[in-house]
């Protein structure tokens, strides 16, 4: 072997190493997923490179959307018909009266083409504190310390589920998402992300302004396993997928193998069909209820939905509610928005009575109302179908 090649060698080996003993490794995973395959970052087609995934049967009682009167008849404005060839969009559904109105698909995308959610998990996990609710296990007002003992001192103490619902918890988690060796990167590529969260406190009183970071949502999910059996994914099939009659099987990603106790990536790696999504943003629209069945309190949907500066004196955030974005038209109508990085939206619009669904592979960074301009682009291509 040449002296260069051997050199090479030795220092990647040293360098492999290194990061082994650092628990910096999962940067070679995260390296093969986005870097070599020409992303900044994660991407929505990335399910084949989990290697522990937690299955979400298709319910045993399928109910398929049924066709609206504008199905097939529905077409894009020339406006809409361009902001979606030219926005790297993958999938595009609207649903109005619980019906369908118009659906497409990009490239290569179909109807049984799963992605990657990404923060729409947030709004997922949200309804499984819902769901918790639900049952009696937790109050919002509860302080998180009653279920996790690390957070029952001091300034910790004062932490509230709700303040963690709305990213309001003052811990300094961090959320970069181009930060090879930043939480955020840690939290979707290695094991472990109990062992992660350990040491983060609050950073002086609770109850700060809005700060997204998923962090939060991480602690949400330590709190449900604390609370009851099971994990994540059972919560949500047995709560929603199974009765809102999901078509298609989902997945949720795991920080490690199942058999050694992995729990879920509760802030992302949520793959299903764009239909399947869908049903999460009816069941919002209809303020908790599925076909005349309330599957979630509809008092905790109701604050999920309503702005944070409408329940606490606080802040002034208004864009914001229990893991969720919340905004209005230009003319005034108000909308909800599950919302994950690529442009993941999940919209419900109460007074269109309708749920609008786009996957895609990048959004503009524009904002606007501090929502993503990409948000308005969607709901006016759906407008312009009615």
């Amino acid at each position: 072997m040449k002296k260069p090649a051997f050199i090479l060698l030795v220092l990647g080996t040293v360098v492999y190493l290194v990061s082994i003993w650092t628990n910096l490794d999962y940067v070679w995973g995260g390296i093969r997923e986005c870097w070599l395959r020409g992303w900044e970052n994660a991407q929505i087609d990335d399910m084949v490179y989990r290697d522990h995934l937690r299955e979400l049967p298709a319910s045993t009682n399928p109910q398929p959307w049924p066709e609206g009167p504008l199905w097939g008849k529905a077409t894009l404005e020339p406006a809409g018909q361009a902001w979606l060839e030219n926005s790297e969009t993958a999938s595009f559904l609207v649903l109005q009266n619980d019906s369908l109105v118009f659906e497409r698909y990009l490239m290569g995308h179909d109807l049984e083409t799963r992605t990657n959610s990404f923060s729409v998990a947030k709004s997922i996990t949200a309804m499984a504190v819902g769901h918790a609710v639900t049952k009696g296990l937790v109050k919002v007002d509860d302080p998180l310390g009653a279920f996790l003992p690390r957070f029952g001192e001091g300034d910790d103490a004062d932490l509230t589920v709700e303040e963690v619902l709305q990213m309001r918890s003052n811990i300094s988690f961090g959320e970069n998402y181009k930060d090879p060796i930043g939480f955020q990167a840690k939290a979707y590529y290695r094991e472990d992300n109990r062992t992660l969260l350990q040491p983060y406190r609050v950073n002086g009183q609770p109850g700060a302004p809005f700060e997204y970071q998923g962090g939060n949502t991480m602690l949400l999910g330590e709190m449900l396993d604390a609370v009851r059996p099971g994990n994540l994914s059972n919560d949500i099939h047995q709560a929603l997928w199974e009765p809102m009659g999901a078509e298609h099987a989902a997945y949720w990603g795991l920080d490690g193998n199942p058999e050694d106790g992995a729990v879920e990536r509760s802030f992302a790696q949520f793959y299903a069909t764009t239909r399947d999504y869908a049903r999460f943003g009816q069941l919002l629209l209809d303020t908790g209820s599925w076909k005349g069945t309330q599957l979630l309190d509809k008092a905790f949907v109701t604050d999920m939905l309503t702005p944070m500066a409408e329940t606490t004196d606080a802040v002034d955030t208004r864009f914001y509610g229990y893991q969720i974005w919340l905004g209005t038209t230009d003319d005034g109508l108000a909308f909800s928005c599950m919302e994950g990085l690529r442009g993941q939206f999940v919209l419900s619009i109460p007074a269109l009575d309708a749920v609008v669904v786009r996957s895609g592979y990048d959004k503009r960074k524009a904002k606007k109302r501090d929502l993503p301009v990409d948000i308005y682009a969607a709901i006016e291509a759906a407008r312009g179908l009615f």
